[in-house]
């Protein structure tokens, strides 16, 4: 059943999300999320973990500028009837859900601010045909599946100076994936079995979900922790050489061009501009002391 509600808070519209996977977060169930890993959410949903996500300067704006872009959009194009959509719909059945930028009775406007790099390097271009990165496109079909409107369009405005207009139509194809992928999540959940962590990715996560160490409890060292160990011993040694070559590179750079703020060649730039002192303060969370110490291997002598 769809039931759409209107969220009486941002509180309450948190609580909403955390009961579905939403149409920001279906990417992660396809591997091609570039903010969650299928790992994560699965814990997220399955723990009701609180996540904390602070947003970076860019993604602030883009939230800041939403409405003046969807303005400007909409007199561009003639649009009178276009309105910021609060609600909240979801799929009870599913426990899908979805929340909306803006919209009017039959179509939905999705508002993106996008860099001119991160278009160049993450959207398709190929003439007059434009493909939003992949996990915009699920989130709109997502968001058509719940609505059940029959129209969409992408509205991104491009380096702060053009605007590209992408028009999307319910897709029955990635809509059936959505619907087996959300389902198959739904399943692992209530089975007990987390998918298998892409320990590169989900490092940070990790490190988060097991943040806690039981005073005084050992655990005796198995084949695959001894190897592992060896490893993590190895990378170490690599990334202290590796900062070393780094920062003799950095020394000898800053030897030629001097006070030089700005470094620029045919490979590309050097920034090198001055950030002034400033006075910070800030409370240390606690964290595991994650350490491998080696036995000192005997002399002959």
């Amino acid at each position: 059943m769809i039931e759409t509600i209107q969220p009486t808070d941002e509180k309450h519209w948190l609580l909403l999300r955390k009961q579905d996977v939403t149409s920001t977060e279906v990417a992660a169930l396809f591997g091609i999320s570039p903010y969650c890993t299928a790992y994560e959410l699965w814990h997220r949903k399955h723990d009701n973990l609180e996540v904390e996500f602070e947003p970076n300067e860019r993604m602030k704006w883009g939230t800041r500028l939403q409405d003046s872009i969807a303005k400007g959009i909409c007199e561009d194009q003639g649009w009178d009837h276009v309105r910021r959509m609060t609600e909240y719909i979801r799929d009870t059945e599913l426990r899908a859900g979805a929340s909306f930028d803006f919209g009017d009775e039959s179509s939905i406007l999705e508002i993106k601010n996008v860099d001119s790099l991160a278009f160049r390097d993450g959207w398709v271009v190929e003439g007059d045909n434009v493909e939003a990165p992949p996990h915009i496109e699920l989130q709109v079909q997502q968001q058509l599946m719940l609505s059940g409107y029959k129209r969409a369009t992408i509205g991104a405005l491009i380096g702060g100076n053009r605007v590209v207009l992408i028009k999307r139509e319910p897709d029955p194809v990635i809509v059936t994936s959505i619907k087996k992928r959300i389902k198959e999540f739904w399943e692992s959940i209530h089975a007990d079995k987390p998918p298998t962590p892409d320990f590169q990715r989900d490092s940070d996560f990790i490190g988060h979900l097991y943040s806690y160490a039981e005073p005084g409890s050992v655990f005796n060292a198995d084949t695959r922790v001894s190897r592992l160990a060896a490893l993590y011993k190895d990378a170490s040694q690599e990334e202290k050489a590796a900062k070393l070559k780094k920062e003799a590179a950095k020394a000898e750079i800053l030897t030629i061009i001097g006070n030089a703020e700005k470094v620029v060649g045919p490979w590309g730039s050097i920034s090198a501009g001055l950030i002034g002192p400033c006075h910070m303060e800030y409370e240390r969370p606690g964290y595991r002391n994650f350490k491998v110490n080696f036995k000192k291997e005997k002399s002959n002598a």
